[in-house]
């Protein structure tokens, strides 16, 4: 599962930047990222910040798919997408406490698969090898 520690992201972009890289060819001209930019307080609201939130893989979505387009990879605990199986009814949409699903050109539901291949490599989540401060973590 993937953690994501508000309090001590700095906004620095560095997650958003290598999920760019890790889901899209260099060429892509509609390159985009599974994770999210935005601003928010600080808890003792002086200031604002940024913070670069994505799926936590909660499970809302899978729970609210009536289709079966969404499931649970047991090996890692992550919550994928079939997109065969999706109809467009954006129910998963609507649950997502992260507002982390987005819907490709056909209008099919598609979210952060936790770079499932770079762990079946022994490799950390993008995102997660790129957080310098250690906001996000593979647990």
């Amino acid at each position: 599962m993937i953690k994501f520690n508000e309090d001590i992201c700095i906004g620095c972009y560095a997650c958003y930047v290598a999920c760019i890289a890790e889901h899209n060819p260099p060429e892509a001209e509609n390159a985009y990222s599974f994770r999210s930019i935005k601003k928010t307080l600080s808890k003792d609201a002086k200031m604002q910040k940024n913070v670069c939130d994505g799926c936590t893989h909660c499970g809302k979505c899978l729970e609210a798919c009536p289709f079966g387009a969404i499931y649970k990879d047991e090996q890692y605990g992550l919550i994928l997408t079939d997109k065969d199986k999706c109809r467009k009814c954006r129910k998963c949409q609507a649950v997502c406490p992260n507002d982390a699903i987005r819907f490709d050109a056909d209008g099919k539901m598609e979210k952060c698969d936790g770079c499932i291949d770079r762990l079946k490599e022994g490799r950390e989540p993008a995102c997660v090898r790129a957080c310098h401060v250690k906001a996000i973590q593979w647990q």
